[in-house]
Order: C-alpha cells, then sequence, then structure tokens
C-alpha cells in the first residue's frame, strides 16, 4: 500500500466509497497518494418523496463533501440513473470506465465483489464493468474511439465481508468470504474521524444506516476494520 501513488475507486451511488472503504481512501491519502471516486450515479433514488433530479444534486453535495472529509479528490460520475445499471448497454459502459482509467492512470482499482456484498443489482453491475475495464484497459485495440493511451493497472481490489464478521454482527443478508479469502486487512482506527465525517456527510443516508444507532464499540467491529480480496484476471496487455 505503500507504494500506490495513484488510486481509483468505482462505486454505484454516493455513500459507497464511506462505509466500507472510506479508511482505506483516507489513508492512501494521507501517505500521499492521489485518490478519485468513479461513482456511476448520483444516487437519485436514494431519497423518499424528492424529485429525482433534485435527489441526485442532494446526493452529489453529499458525497463532494465526504470526499473532502476522506482527503481525496473531487467525485467523478459517469451519469446513469440510480437503479438503472443492469439494464444498461454494458459495452458502453464499460469503455466509460476504461476511458477514465486511461485518463486518470490509476495503479490499482477497488470496486464491489460480484456479490455486490448486499447483492444490490447496480453494485453488481459496477464490480463486472469494473473487472472487464480492468482487463482491457491496456490492450490498445479496445476502445480506439478513447484518444487517451492504453493503460495497464497493477491490481484490482474487491470490498469483502470476512464470514466471521457478518456472524458476529448477526447480519446474515450480507454476502460475504471465508475468511482465509481475505488478502487485505487494515486497522483504520487512525483515521476513525475522517470516516466517520464522511459517513455523516451523506446526511441523506443516515436513517437507513442503522450501525450508526448502535454502541460505538459495535460501529468499531463493524466499521474500524476495511477487509478487501486481491483479484487475479488474465489482463490484456498493450500490443
Amino acid at each position: 500500500m505503500n507504494k500506490i501513488g495513484r488510486f481509483l475507486a468505482i462505486f454505484a451511488h454516493p455513500d459507497d466509497e464511506s462505509y466500507r472503504a472510506g479508511g482505506f481512501l483516507a489513508l492512501l491519502a494521507r501517505k500521499g497518494a492521489q485518490v478519485w471516486v468513479l461513482c456511476a450515479t448520483r444516487g437519485e433514488q436514494g431519497i423518499l418523496n424528492m424529485d429525482p433530479e433534485e435527489t441526485g444534486q442532494v446526493r452529489q453535495s453529499e458525497m463532494e463533501c465526504a470526499c473532502r472529509a476522506l482527503g481525496i479528490e473531487p467525485p467523478r460520475f459517469l451519469d446513469y440513473q440510480d437503479g438503472t445499471l443492469p439494464q444498461v448497454n454494458e459495452e458502453g459502459a464499460v469503455g466509460q470506465v476504461v476511458r477514465a482509467i486511461r485518463k486518470l492512470r490509476p495503479q490499482v482499482l477497488l470496486t464491489w465483489p460480484p456479490s455486490g456484498v448486499s447483492g444490490h443489482p447496480d453494485h453488481v453491475a459496477v464490480s463486472s464493468w469494473t473487472e472487464k475495464a480492468f482487463q482491457l484497459a491496456a490492450d490498445s485495440t479496445a476502445y480506439p474511439e478513447h484518444k487517451e493511451a492504453a493503460h495497464a493497472v497493477d491490481a484490482l481490489y474487491h470490498i469483502v465481508v470476512p464470514r466471521s464478521l457478518a456472524e458476529t454482527l448477526k447480519m446474515p443478508h450480507l454476502h460475504t468470504v471465508p475468511d482465509e479469502e481475505v488478502t487485505l486487512t487494515l486497522d483504520v482506527s487512525t483515521v476513525w474521524d475522517a470516516k466517520m465525517a464522511a459517513i455523516r456527510c451523506h446526511r441523506s443516508q443516515i436513517a437507513n444506516s442503522p450501525i450508526l444507532d448502535t454502541p460505538e464499540k459495535q460501529q468499531h467491529i463493524f466499521l474500524g476494520t476495511e477487509y478487501f480480496q486481491k483479484i487475479t484476471v488474465q489482463t490484456k496487455k498493450n500490443l
């Protein structure tokens, strides 16, 4: 982690970045890395009884606040609509992610696992797009209409929840991985305040976050350590 200079996290909605990976992003930034979050939507369906366009504006502002709290770059958006990602043209979506990778030239990517952790269809779609883009960004024959030069990313990580943690917290609804499949475990206590500040930036979503109503000890168990799995796939090298 100490050698990462450029890092790109790719998610579906504002607040995806803060709960399960905010500490990782903040730690990287404090070590001098440039850290970006690319968000597929503005979470337009995330506030009840509010117009989707207005909701998107509110949630974009909240995400900008969260990125400031974590000390990372302002968020970037793909302009898809919340709740529609499984239906969009996948080739076009992957192309947009490839373009972002070639423009920002990160060494490492981070996204949801294929299960989306919660099973949310938007999370699942973004995970698929990111893995495909990870493989294609270095292939100069893929998406030649994008003028940015091909770029090989060194590594792809998925956010994961170890099975023992879900059992401890009695969260059987989460999609987990066996503990031994976790390849990176981070104690984020040194950036706890920044992570919690980022979470609180997402004011419109607080009511949907029951973990914040639990005792602080419980919050530290769920949020104070972050878990990731390094993914090994065959990448296509620039020819």
